[in-house]
């Protein structure tokens, strides 16, 4: 009983500070996006998540650590510290017994994500033209986008489905070009494509582009 009541305080407290750090990260996203990266301050993040300035620094150091934050939260769609490798959409596109399977799984998963990562995304390229910082936020991103892909090209080699012929490298490569934030800038945003649209392309884009293609005559996997 006693180790209950010493426990019941930290994990409100726990539960306090990371409703605190949303309502910054929210209130951050609100003004990035309403004014711009560069015209915003960490007291008016602060007056709009109605905490002390001094609580922000306290939580993220710095207004760029805000932003970096901002683009994890998205990419993930929450702010639990679960690893993307053990995320649910990776072991079912594991579990998934074909090629088209798969493609259609990470098709829509990557669907959801730049969804939600398309105003992120907007915010650091625009801020990196001109806060040398954030064009260094955004060069680390893009490495690690392609970390990313690299990881899921091999998953694809290890599964067995990468196309013939197609190396992990290359295969990655391909996939960064279609899932990063260009595809659905484009498509989506530019041009006016349904997300219903943009995610029946990507699963075929996928497909045809990186996975094992049945030989003609075959019935489709």
């Amino acid at each position: 009983m006693a180790d209950v009541k010493a426990h019941a305080p930290a994990g409100r407290q726990q539960r306090r500070a990371r409703q605190t750090r949303r309502r910054i990260l929210a209130a951050a996203l609100e003004l990035f996006t309403r004014q711009g990266y560069a015209a915003t301050t960490i007291q008016q993040i602060a007056e709009e998540a109605d905490v002390a300035w001094q609580t922000v620094y306290s939580v993220f150091g710095a207004k760029a650590a805000i932003l970096r934050a901002l683009f994890d939260v998205t990419v993930a769609g929450d702010d639990e510290p679960v690893p993307v490798p053990e995320r649910p959409f990776v072991q079912a596109i594991k579990d998934a017994p074909t090629p088209r399977e798969k493609a259609s799984i990470f098709a829509r998963h990557l669907r959801e994500s730049a969804a939600r990562t398309a105003g992120v995304y907007g915010i650091i390229d625009s801020a990196a033209s001109t806060d040398p910082e954030i064009a260094a936020l955004w060069g680390t991103l893009q490495d690690q986008g392609l970390r990313g892909m690299t990881l899921a090209a091999s998953g694809l080699r290890d599964q067995a489905v990468l196309r013939p012929g197609l190396s992990v490298a290359r295969a990655a490569d391909i996939l960064w070009l279609y899932v990063g934030p260009w595809s659905y800038r484009v498509l989506v945003t530019e041009r006016g494509w349904t997300l219903d649209e943009y995610e029946t392309w990507l699963a075929d884009t996928l497909y045809t582009q990186l996975m094992t293609v049945t030989p003609a005559g075959s019935p489709s996997p």
